[in-house]
């Protein structure tokens, strides 16, 4: 018993000796003077999106915004690989860097980027995070503005570590308005507030040829059963559930089935397993601008909290959202279209226990209300 009460001892003082190692380093390289916020006619941007393809969404109001405020100013972005195809549609973006994992490879594009001189550079990630610190570092703008931290990092408080020149309001909870406040530190007063994704013919030509093969008299419901990780996936059993459910109320539905791209196990499993004669699952999406183009096109959609939800709210869709029952996760990322209805798991982390008969009534008042056409 006392040796292991020693060795977790030793576990948890090793741990705080590193902590408080690594929290010295970053209260070092976080030292900066406070400097003046002046902006020319033509200034350079640099806006790091290395996140996932729902923050890209959200956070797509700040590029439009600012390419519109200042038309001739070099905006670039250092993204996610996931988001480059997204990125590179987007006209409103001058180049596109990607964002690598290992430092091997990341750091000659942080030496590339150096030698730009950016203006600005706008980093848009919750917490503190000490790689994209020192990636900054490297990057050396003339100024850093950055959305307020809602987490710090090694045992600091998110106030204890200011890396960066500017700051957005600690008050605001969106991701898009704690993005768009910096629109505040550079005097631009946002015309709208709406997400951008922007579609390519090729695969507004894909969907629309899959979807012609149904009855146009049908309503098209996209049904996303993943979410970011397996404990926000909707359950096979409750899936099958919701669309028996509505099937015996509505005979004009079909349930197409959205998979990650280049994925239709799931879909194709729930399909042979139900033998639900009213579901079918999506065609094979090589890129994330195929889902999105599905998304755009059908009636309502149904989804667990992820970047399809924010697809939805981009197009402005019926959109059936169902979260965790984290509360301050979802008044960080909820839906911001017209015409949604949330519904939460009973769990905090998972999506185990969710209403299915919520699910139902919600897409049966849409439904019967015609509100979704």
């Amino acid at each position: 018993m006392f040796k292991k009460s020693s060795i977790h001892f030793i576990f948890i003082l090793q741990k705080k000796l590193v902590n408080h190692f690594k929290s010295n380093f970053l209260k070092v390289i976080c030292k900066s003077k406070v400097k003046s916020l002046s902006v020319s006619d033509c200034p350079s941007f640099l806006i790091l999106m290395n996140q996932n393809i729902g923050d890209m969404i959200v956070c797509s109001p700040i590029i439009r915004e600012i390419k519109l405020a200042f038309p001739n100013s070099e905006l670039e972005v250092l993204i996610n690989p996931v988001n480059e195809e997204m990125s590179k549609a987007n006209p409103h973006i001058d180049k596109v860097h990607i964002y690598r994992n290992k430092w091997f490879n990341l750091l000659p594009v942080l030496v590339h980027l150096r030698k730009q001189k950016f203006d600005f550079v706008i980093e848009l990630e919750a917490k503190v995070i000490t790689k994209v610190i020192i990636m900054l570092k490297i990057i050396n703008p003339r100024r850093t503005l950055a959305v307020s931290k809602t987490e710090g990092r090694y045992d600091m408080a998110p106030d204890e570590v200011l890396p960066y020149d500017f700051y957005t309001n600690p008050e605001l909870t969106h991701q898009r308005d704690t993005a768009l406040d910096i629109l505040r530190l550079l005097n631009i007063e946002p015309i709208d507030k709406y997400y951008d994704i922007y579609l390519e013919e090729s695969h507004r030509k894909k969907a629309l040829t899959f979807l012609s093969s149904f009855d146009k008299s049908k309503f098209l419901i996209a049904f996303n059963l993943e979410g970011a990780n397996i404990e926000r996936r909707i359950s096979k059993e409750d899936a099958a559930k919701i669309m028996d459910d509505l099937a015996r109320i509505h005979k004009n539905i079909i349930f197409i089935l959205i998979n990650k791209p280049g994925n239709s196990k799931i879909s194709n499993d729930i399909i042979a397993e139900t033998n639900n004669a009213i579901a079918y699952p999506c065609f094979l999406t090589t890129s994330v601008l195929d889902i999105a183009a599905i998304i755009s096109n059908v009636d309502l959609i149904i989804s667990p909290d992820t970047s399809i939800v924010h697809m939805a709210c981009a197009f402005n869709k019926p959109l059936i959202a169902i979260y965790e029952n984290n509360r301050s996760n979802y008044d960080k990322w909820s839906p911001i279209s017209s015409l949604n209805h949330v519904i939460f798991s009973d769990e905090y982390n998972n999506l185990k226990s969710i209403n299915t008969d919520q699910v139902v009534n919600y897409a049966d008042d849409l439904l019967s209300e015609n509100l979704i056409r």
